[in-house]
């Protein structure tokens, strides 16, 4: 059995009877962790104990166990899935390239703003505390 079928049969055993033992009498041990680990790298459940043996199912693992269990989730999730959007690496860098170029560009429009606002006070204190001196009267 591979790991995708254990995950499979864990997901499914998890709908009737949440949480799920992980490991079940005749199941190869380390494909039934191995099924385990992908339902909660793929957040379709999260281990329900410290000693990882349980897993309750995640809302959107109640909704794919309901809809083809793990082996349905798989021909719906795009190659290279995780339960997650997963984005090209290299878009990823520009785009946080581009949120760090955005917030720099942020606060240098808001001190300068503050330098204006701080320019325009002392203009109006000085032309309030001169009055009629600055334009001859």
């Amino acid at each position: 059995m591979s790991a995708e079928l254990a995950a499979h049969d864990l997901i499914v055993r998890a709908l009737t009877a949440s949480p799920a033992p992980v490991f079940v009498d005749d199941a190869d041990l380390e494909q039934a962790k191995a099924g385990a680990d992908l339902l909660v790298a793929a957040k379709l459940a999260k281990f329900a104990d410290d000693g990882r043996t349980e897993v309750s199912l995640t809302n959107a693992g109640r909704y794919w166990a309901l809809h083809g269990g793990y082996l349905g989730f798989l021909r719906e999730e795009p190659i290279g899935g995780g339960g997650g959007r997963q984005r090209n690496p290299e878009l990823e860098e520009t785009r946080l390239t581009l949120m760090r170029l955005r917030l720099n560009t942020f606060w240098w429009s808001f001190g300068v703003s503050i330098a204006g606002f701080v320019i325009s006070i002392i203009s109006l204190i000085v032309a309030l505390s001169l009055g009629g001196r600055l334009i001859g009267i």
